[in-house]
């Protein structure tokens, strides 16, 4: 009779420690991470990559990068916190801007880290206003170009794990039950066949392996397009994380494509991707003693109706501590990627230095894609009515 080996856990490799941060040109050393994410995907020899370097001759060669993070990946998600920045936002390798990352979607970034740029001015590209969390950020109109055909997979004849392709499956929400309230604010249900809510949506629902599941919960991996070799568009799974667990799912599964997707609505996936981003960001925005901060209030707009309007906030450590902290000690730790804080987040944050903004057309403040327009004066906490909401009429 043969007998199987004894499973052993295994060392997960070196570069699972490695990562790629994004700093924020505009705050000090010590303050300015912005996020990280780990060096998984492998440069092969078909691959675009940064990785020259100068030799002490000053001459350039090529270095032995080996891992970093896919470029279309990591910059659509400084685009996603900093108000759906999609033409506009660009990575450097210098805290002015000058040096741009010069690297399609396809590419890989393996230095160890990179300044994000929005730019706000003709020169001014370094003092943006960054989206705190997934209760404060607003649904694009349009998708992204790379995300049109993301829902395109191949499909299982049984209702197995869309990774794994394992039998053994339980049921996960794309957009979690508990972010009914921004599912509603943002109408998603408009990308619901059955226009229905995010409990019970089959658009809005994946089969997963339990262990995949749970992970999923936690925000430590995504779905996002990647191109093959050949430059054939896929749906793979990217992971965000490889601590609490995921380390061994992402050492199987990075970069597995997935299946069975036809279901599921690209805005819910998309929707998902950013929840996983914001996961990242927390402590950055708690760190540092000011941050100017995008978020959400409801308003008025110049004609006469209700929308939600976005703004630009100053807040220092105490006030953001208040707002986006960790849960109190009597509450049920959950993971912060499921989180909510929406009731607090749409109310006037109290005794912050309101940003004001030129008021435009009706459609500048109701329009999913623009986060937010370019600061002109300061504003009182004083126009904001006593239940937070705006009057932009008055502006």
């Amino acid at each position: 009779m043969r007998l199987q080996h004894v499973c052993l856990s295994q060392p997960l490799p070196s570069n699972f420690r490695s990562h790629v941060s994004i700093w924020h040109p505009g705050y000090i050393r010590g303050e300015d991470t912005m996020f990280s994410l780990p060096c998984l995907d492998e440069v092969g020899p078909e691959d675009v990559a940064d990785d020259e370097v100068v030799d002490g001759n000053g001459k350039v060669r090529l270095a032995q990068a080996g891992y970093g993070v896919h470029m279309g990946t990591m910059l659509l998600a400084c685009q996603v916190i900093t108000g759906n920045s999609f033409d506009t936002a660009y990575l450097s390798y210098d805290r002015k801007g000058n040096n741009k990352v010069q690297m399609n979607a396809r590419g890989i970034l393996t230095h160890d880290h990179y300044f994000l740029h929005v730019p706000q001015s003709d020169r001014d590209t370094t003092s943006y206003a960054v989206t705190p969390n997934f209760e404060n950020w607003r649904f694009p109109e349009a998708l992204p170009s790379s995300w049109h055909s993301i829902a395109i997979t191949p499909r299982d004849s049984k209702p197995s794990c869309i990774i794994s392709g394992r039998m053994a499956t339980e049921k996960a929400h794309v957009i979690p039950q508990s972010q009914d309230k921004w599912y509603t604010n943002n109408a998603m249900s408009d990308y619901s066949q059955a226009a229905e809510s995010v409990h019970n949506s089959v658009d809005n629902m994946i089969r997963l392996r339990a262990d995949l599941s749970r992970i999923f919960h936690d925000c430590a991996f995504a779905l996002v397009p990647k191109s093959d070799t050949n430059g054939r568009e896929h749906t793979v799974v990217h992971f965000f994380s490889t601590t609490n667990g995921a380390g061994d799912a992402a050492f199987w599964h990075h970069n597995q494509k997935v299946h069975s997707l036809a279901s599921v609505a690209p805005q819910f996936l998309f929707a998902r991707f950013a929840l996983t981003v914001f996961a990242r960001i927390k402590d950055f925005i708690l760190r540092g003693e000011c941050r100017q901060i995008a978020v959400v209030l409801g308003g008025i707009d110049s004609s006469g109706s209700p929308a939600w309007v976005t703004r630009e906030v100053e807040m220092d450590r105490a006030q953001r501590l208040s707002r986006y902290g960790p849960l109190t000690s009597h509450k049920r730790a959950r993971p912060q990627c499921c989180e909510s804080q929406q009731d607090d987040d749409q109310k006037s944050p109290e005794g912050v230095r309101m940003f004001g903004y030129g008021l435009g057309e009706p459609e500048d403040y109701t329009s999913r894609t623009r986060a937010w327009l370019g600061a002109d004066e300061t504003r009182s906490i004083s126009e904001f009515s006593s239940d937070g909401s705006l009057d932009l009429r008055n502006c």
